[in-house]
């Protein structure tokens, strides 16, 4: 159900790409979807009007490009160790070193740090922390949860643009959560 109310989203949205992370598997090996090697990550060019290409591939990230942007989805489980976490990240900075266009990473990093909103940073946040800085990016999440559950929330899906995208307009937002949906789910513009 929830793939059915992101399609529609879309649809409101007039947006170009799509980016799930922890996607049912069943959807996305449907024909349109490009997924990493794991499953946890689809991707789609859902309106046509940009050619989209697949750069990278690996188990939590999928890379994809178009002429003038590189866009990163990636997820990283909160049941890997840090040596994990590491390798994972060290994985998406080598991709965006490599870039020759503006970066855009989307993506659940299982990650707090208050770069990103949290209200504190604990370790994956600031191997997190490090690896934007080594990048020349920065995180556009304003510290609006991305995920609620039994009372809980917290700032888990981020929205990381490199520092050529500040010139840039961004509509960044966390859209309103109610009871058909089950999550949050952020829209970007440019």
């Amino acid at each position: 159900m929830s793939h059915d109310l992101v399609s529609e989203l879309v649809i409101e949205q007039r947006a170009d790409l799509l980016i799930i992370t922890e996607p049912n598997k069943y959807v996305v090996t449907r024909s349109g979807w490009m997924v990493d090697t794991n499953g946890d990550v689809a991707i789609m060019n859902v309106s046509g009007r940009i050619a989209w290409r697949l750069t990278s591939r690996s188990g939590d990230m999928l890379a994809v490009e178009s002429d003038s942007t590189l866009a990163i989805g990636a997820y990283v489980s909160p049941n890997c160790d840090i040596h994990e976490f590491i390798r994972r990240i060290d994985i998406i900075q080598g991709v965006v070193n490599n870039a020759t266009k503006k970066v855009i990473i989307l993506g659940d990093f299982n990650s707090k740090a208050i770069a990103a909103g949290s209200a504190y940073t604990n370790r994956r946040g600031e191997i997190l922390t490090d690896m934007m800085g080594a990048v020349s990016c920065h995180c556009v999440n304003d510290g609006t949860p991305t995920y609620e559950a039994r009372g809980h929330s917290s700032v888990l899906d981020l929205t990381i643009i490199d520092d050529r995208w500040s010139r840039e307009h961004w509509d960044w937002q966390v859209l309103p959560h109610d009871k058909t949906r089950n999550g949050l789910s952020s829209s970007q513009k440019s």
